[in-house]
């Protein structure tokens, strides 16, 4: 038997509502509901329920409620005002270079890429494979397809090479399309690929056009969460209605006029803030010291003031340059002696990209993440960004669990990178709603920790008999369901009818990932860029979801204990423990998804259908 996901996602994506208008107004209407209700519910929360005998956990559960109630509100906010798309007629002419990036993926997955990005209908096109493992196996490929090859040059030796980013922008600086199409190695292009998405580019400011991922690897049922179709349909299409499309990193048409902009002025304020720091350097080493010599302090004095001068020109206006020689020709003059040679070296502090091969990075090099880190750069600079939803490539998921969460503990990690590193809550240039779109992926990773607090709470009262909330009373009832509900409502009109169970179930299953995730970045270590194998893994992954399994053993085990209370006698909370013994069920089916997929094997007789667009299959020959 022969399954493909490339159809039925294909039919997923790009179907519209019956009435867009009518669920549209259906979903606001009920989004409003759930803000007041929640509203409603956490107000009762903070001023009459907290229970002060299991004081901590009450608060730990009260919080971990807000955070999921403002989470439902950014949630809302995204799906306010979406947009959905016709391509516009294509731009005749216009030069397009096409990337397939690669590090140590065989040639047998890199070629039906290659091969079919050489039939893209388009020209004049150029393809070529950047692959960062320089390997001569992918050398003679290319050869044999007759497209380009790319690898890093000796300049790179022994320096920080910064993973995919680094591999594009090396090839950005060795071609010279008016356009760029990024591909990763496995995602197999439709021959439309250029045709229906570069029209969107004849608005000279829009930076990019994102198209979704797709995968024809997709086991029976998804074991592995993969199908992002909530992601690459109704999510993508809503921040496409605040400008506010990510680019996700393949199956992207950008323009590279944007790019090199947007490298440049990320160059010129890495340059501004190196020198600043340079200025505080010079003012922190020559700070007075009590025992000084006189002709010392005069000395101290000039450099401070040199420093001091140099950054009131600087916030002026002046060109870096500029305030750069002024302040090394203050120091010479004012600092006639050997020491003050050092001092003007200070002074090129972040003039230029110390230790790096490029000075200009057109793709961002901030995080692991490098897409949303670029599309944070580019919109932040004024330009736009398009979401076409129609499915325009085809590639290979993980398949197996420990690829998998290798491959989301990395999305995590770089995600969260930008929070500290380039965050959209302070960098200039962001609309409100661009603030927002950002915030809420980057805020959805620290769900780990309130969906930690959510399946302790009931293990807490189970075995201890301990209640966050002062009473399991009607009152309290009366005022949750409502906004549950409403909340559950929201949640499936915005869907649009797509099935969303295997993301829910993930969505609690991976709260140790997540945790892991934020903590990792917290720690300040090197995270590094992980390839995802894009072949099966042999063995089980029940070692990495020990977490899981603790929880769901100690939830039945809890239950157990809870029931034999109630039969010896020794507990009379009959309606709590059932309240809690509910929740803890509930938590044990959702985390059973990993579980199953932790022991998944696929079927015998199934494997992949090749990838299928428009209807007709490409064959890896074709």
């Amino acid at each position: 038997m022969a399954i493909s996901g490339s159809s039925s996602g294909r039919r997923s994506l790009d179907r519209a509502p019956a009435d867009p208008a009518r669920r549209l107004a259906v979903l606001r209407a009920v989004a409003a509901a759930n803000a007041v209700a929640g509203l409603v519910y956490l107000s009762w929360r903070y001023v009459a329920s907290i229970n002060a005998e299991a004081l901590v956990l009450s608060l730990l559960l009260i919080l971990a409620e807000s955070y999921a109630y403002l989470d439902s509100l950014l949630f809302a906010a995204t799906m306010w005002k979406p947009l959905r798309r016709s391509p516009p007629p294509p731009i005749e002419g216009a030069t397009v270079d096409v990337f397939i990036t690669t590090y140590n993926e065989p040639s047998a997955i890199v070629r039906p890429t290659a091969e079919a990005a050489m039939a893209i209908d388009w020209s004049p096109l150029s393809v070529h494979i950047l692959d960062d493992g320089s390997r001569e196996e992918m050398r003679a490929l290319a050869a044999e397809l007759g497209c380009g090859y790319i690898t890093r040059g000796e300049e790179w030796r022994g320096r920080d090479r910064h993973a995919k980013a680094g591999n594009v922008n090396n090839a950005l600086a060795l071609t010279s399309g008016e356009f760029v199409l990024i591909l990763d190695a496995d995602q197999v292009p439709d021959p439309r690929i250029v045709s229906r998405t570069i029209g969107y580019l004849r608005d000279p400011r829009l930076a990019f056009v994102q198209t979704p991922q797709s995968f024809y690897n997709l086991p029976p049922g998804d074991p592995f969460g993969s199908d992002a179709t909530l992601f690459y349909g109704p999510i993508m299409r809503g921040k496409d209605g605040w400008n506010a499309a990510f680019f996700c990193g393949s199956n992207a048409l950008l323009r590279r006029e944007a790019l090199m902009q947007v490298g440049l002025l990320a160059y010129a304020e890495e340059a501004e803030r190196g020198f600043r720091a340079s200025m505080r350097e010079l003012r922190r080493r020559y700070r007075p010291s009590i025992g000084d010599p006189a002709d010392l302090r005069v000395r101290k004095a000039a450099v401070r003031r040199a420093a001091a001068e140099a950054a009131a020109r600087l916030d002026s206006g002046e060109s870096l340059q500029a305030v750069s020689d002024g302040l090394k020709a203050a120091l010479a003059r004012d600092c006639p002696n050997e020491a003050c040679a050092d001092d003007a070296a200070v002074a090129d502090f972040g003039i230029a990209r110390k230790g790096e091969v490029m000075a200009v990075d057109g793709v961002s090099t901030v995080s692991v993440t490098e897409d949303m880190a670029t599309a944070l750069r580019l919109h932040a600079s004024g330009w736009k960004s398009a979401f076409h939803s129609e499915i325009l490539a085809h590639g290979l998921a993980p398949e197996d669990l420990g690829a998998s969460l290798a491959q989301r503990l990395r999305w995590a990690q770089g995600t969260i990178q930008v929070l500290f590193r380039d965050s959209p809550l302070t960098k200039k240039g962001l609309s409100l709603g661009q603030r927002l779109m950002y915030f809420a992926t980057i805020f959805s990773y620290f769900s780990g920790f309130s969906n930690l607090v959510f399946v302790l709470c009931p293990l807490a009262f189970l075995f201890l008999g301990v209640s966050p909330v002062r009473a399991w009373s009607l009152d309290f009832f009366l005022r949750f369901l409502p906004f549950f509900i409403l909340n559950r409502i929201m949640f499936y009109v915005a869907a649009e009818g797509l099935s969303v169970r295997r993301g829910e179930q993930y969505n609690l299953g991976l709260f140790p990932l997540w945790i892991k995730a934020v903590l990792g970045v917290l720690a300040g270590g090197k995270i590094a860029f992980a390839v995802t194998p894009k072949t099966r893994q042999s063995g089980k992954f029940l070692r990495v979801i020990k977490t899981q399994i603790g929880v769901i053993a100690l939830t039945i085990a809890g239950i157990a204990f809870a029931a034999f209370g109630l039969v010896s006698g020794s507990r009379a909370d009959l309606f709590g423990i059932l309240v809690n013994a509910f929740w803890g069920c509930v938590n044990c089916l959702q985390l059973m998804v990993i579980v199953r997929a932790a022991l998944y094997s696929p079927p015998k007789d199934w494997k992949p259908g090749p990838p299928s667009f428009g209807g007709r299959t490409r064959s890896v020959a074709e």
